[in-house]
C-alpha cells in the first residue's frame, strides 16, 4: 500500500516545486527590471515623440518603476541639449538618427534603444514671398542649423532639383531662432520645425516651399543612452523603456487626458497640441518592431542609417561605411510583452 502512495506523492511534490517555481517567476517578471535608484537626468521638450516623458512623470509612473528622473528642459536650445547629453550633463535625450550618427563620428558613443516618433511635416524649408519653388532658392540667405539634420534636410531637397549647398548662401542660427530672424528679413528662407514653422509663415508672411511629409520616414527620433550607462545600468534602461510602452499605450487610449497635460504645462490648447502631434507621429511598439528590423527603406532605422551614412560620406564627413547595429539596439524594445493595441 505504502509503495502505491509513494508515486503519486512524489508526482505531487514535482507538481508544486513547478508550481511554486512558476509563481515566483511570474512575481519577479511582474515587479519589472531591477533598477539601481541612482539619478537619471532626462530631457523634456516640447515635441511630439517627446510628449510621453513629461506625461510619465505627472503621473508618477517613473517613481512607480523605481526610476530617480530628474527632468531637464531643453527648450532654450534643442541642439545645445545634444551636447550637453554628450558631455554628460544628462543620461538620455531624444536624437534624430542623423545627429546621433554625426556625435558618435566626433567622438561620442550614444545607443538608440526606442525609435519615438518620426517628422511627418513638422520640419520645413519656409520662404519668403517670391520665392515659388526649390529651384528660385538658388543664391539666396537661408537660415538654418549647420551640420545638424536640418542642413541635411536642405541638402536632400536641393539635390532633388540639381542644387547644392553649394548654390545657396547657408547662414548659421539656431532652429528656435530662424523664425524671429525670417521675420526680420536677414534671411531669404529657413529650415526649422514647428512651432517655429507656423511662426514664420503666420508673422514673417512666408509660405512652405517643402515639408518632411513629402518624405516620410527622413527624420527618425529616439531615445538615446550613452553606452557606458547601458552597460552599467541596464535595468534602469529596461525600466525607462517600460514606462515609455506603458505611456504611449496611454496617449492612444487615453488622448484628451494626455493632450490636457501637455497643454498646460505648455499653455496650449488641447487641440494645438493634439495638432501638432500629427506632424510628427507618435510611434509605439508596433513601429519599433519594424524600425529595429533590417531593410533598405526609410520604414527601417538600419536602412535610414544607410540612407544618412552615403550623404555624410558625399560630403566629406566620412569615409566610411558605417555598422548601423553598433548604435542601434533592439534588446530593451524586444524585452516589452507584445501588445497589439
Amino acid at each position: 500500500m505504502l509503495k502505491k502512495l509513494i508515486i503519486p506523492i512524489v508526482i505531487l511534490i514535482i507538481f508544486v516545486i513547478a508550481a511554486l517555481s512558476w509563481w515566483f517567476t511570474g512575481q519577479k517578471e511582474e515587479a519589472g527590471p531591477q533598477t539601481s535608484g541612482l539619478p537619471m537626468k532626462v530631457s523634456r521638450y516640447y515635441w511630439p515623440g517627446q510628449y510621453w516623458t513629461e506625461i510619465a512623470d505627472k503621473k508618477g509612473w517613473f517613481q512607480e518603476a523605481g526610476l530617480n528622473v530628474e527632468l531637464i528642459d531643453t527648450n532654450p536650445d534643442y541642439f545645445a541639449s545634444l551636447q550637453d547629453m554628450v558631455d554628460g550633463k544628462m543620461d538620455t535625450n531624444d536624437f534624430t538618427l542623423f545627429d546621433l550618427i554625426i556625435f558618435n563620428l566626433q567622438g561620442a558613443d550614444l545607443v538608440m534603444v526606442v525609435n519615438t516618433s518620426s517628422s511627418l511635416g513638422a520640419d520645413a524649408i519656409v520662404a519668403r514671398q517670391g520665392i515659388k519653388t526649390i529651384l528660385d532658392l538658388k543664391g539666396k540667405r537661408i537660415g538654418v542649423s549647420k551640420n545638424t539634420y536640418l542642413e541635411y534636410i536642405l541638402s536632400i531637397v536641393l539635390g532633388g532639383n540639381q542644387l547644392t549647398l553649394d548654390d545657396v548662401i547657408v547662414v548659421n542660427m539656431p532652429a528656435e531662432k530662424a523664425a524671429e530672424e525670417f521675420i526680420k528679413g536677414t534671411v531669404d528662407a529657413i529650415v526649422t520645425w514647428e512651432p517655429f514653422v507656423t511662426e514664420a509663415l503666420q508673422k514673417g508672411r512666408g509660405h512652405k516651399l517643402f515639408d518632411t511629409s513629402e518624405i516620410p520616414g527622413i527624420l527618425p527620433g529616439g531615445l538615446a543612452f550613452h553606452r557606458s550607462f547601458i552597460e552599467e545600468r541596464p535595468g534602469d534602461v529596461q525600466a525607462f523603456v517600460h514606462v515609455w510602452h506603458k505611456t504611449i499605450q496611454f496617449i492612444k487610449e487615453n488622448p484628451s487626458e494626455a493632450f490636457g497635460i501637455i497643454a498646460k504645462i505648455y499653455n496650449k490648447t488641447p487641440d494645438e497640441v493634439q495638432a501638432f502631434a500629427q506632424s510628427s507621429r507618435i510611434y509605439g511598439l508596433r513601429e519599433n518592431v519594424t524600425a529595429f528590423t533590417y531593410g533598405a527603406g526609410f520604414e527601417s532605422l538600419h536602412g535610414t542609417a544607410r540612407q544618412i551614412n552615403n550623404f555624410i560620406i558625399r560630403q566629406g564627413i566620412t569615409n566610411k561605411q558605417l555598422d548601423s547595429t553598433k548604435f542601434l539596439d533592439a534588446r530593451f524594445i524586444r524585452a516589452i510583452k507584445w501588445d497589439v493595441r
